[in-house]
């Protein structure tokens, strides 16, 4: 029988700072090659949640941390981040808290030098990330010069660039048009079928309705709903969870 790999396993997980909940006996699996989507009304703990996975919290970010994160078995309070990051990348909300370099091609080159990868695949995987982004006549540019949507895009190419196992992204397309947004989601589709595990935070729910084939809403620090999108959407106490529907994604 096919045994499920189970990547990412959080059991009984709760989380607070400065003395406020934030996340409170969270239990769930992210198996190898899941395209999860997460989302939830504004303060339900979702990208807490995100940072708990590539192990930000509780390595970084210090709190009140109850219960376990294991990533391949291995139990985040124990590996380091440095380590971590080079199964996990994550994409910030703001692109800005993530972008350091002079360069646009400095910023994709930056984590690959520090991995020590030749300097042939560094080069190859700037080309490539960079015009997949539509962002290679940017190159030499300094990245304060772009646009918020171009910041993002750049964030995305830098974390893509390392190739993780896992890639989280935490709201993507909030600075993306409606066009760059369903490109973006249509290349996560499209590693997740080369058997990446893609896990999205996002506000728009319409897009990350059509393409996660999983979905958890949290409420208040909580799962609440777990289920493939059309379970959600058809589940009459999605709205009262503070989740508006789009009519069109109702009758999916």
């Amino acid at each position: 029988m096919f045994k499920v790999v189970k990547l990412i396993r959080i059991q009984n997980l709760s989380f607070s700072y400065t003395g406020r909940k934030v996340l409170e006996k969270i239990n769930l699996s992210v198996p190898k090659g899941e395209f999860l989507g997460i989302i939830g009304p504004v303060g339900s703990g979702k990208s807490t949640l995100l940072l708990t996975m590539n192990g930000v919290i509780p390595n970084l970010l210090k709190g009140n941390f109850h219960g376990k994160v294991l990533v391949d078995g291995e139990d985040t309070r124990n590996t380091k981040v440095s380590e971590l990051s080079g199964k996990i990348g994550i994409v910030l909300q703001d692109p800005n808290s993530q972008i350091f370099s002079m360069r646009v091609r400095d910023e994709v080159a930056f984590a690959l030098e520090n991995r020590k990868l030749p300097k042939e695949e560094v080069r190859r995987r700037i080309e490539k990330y960079l015009a997949l982004f539509g962002l290679h006549s940017f190159i030499n540019e300094d990245p304060n010069n772009l646009s918020e949507g171009q910041k993002q895009k750049l964030a995305i190419a830098s974390t893509l660039a390392m190739e993780p196992e896992v890639i989280l992204l935490d709201e993507p397309s909030s600075s993306l048009d409606f066009g760059a947004a369903v490109e973006l989601y249509e290349f996560l589709t499209s590693l997740n079928k080369q058997g990446k595990t893609i896990v999205v935070v996002e506000h728009d729910t319409e897009i990350l309705l059509e393409y996660a084939r999983r979905v958890i809403v949290l409420k208040d620090g909580r799962i609440a709903l777990d289920g493939a999108p059309k379970e959600i959407l058809s589940n009459p106490k999605i709205e009262k969870y503070g989740l508006k529907i789009p009519c069109r994604l109702k009758r999916m």
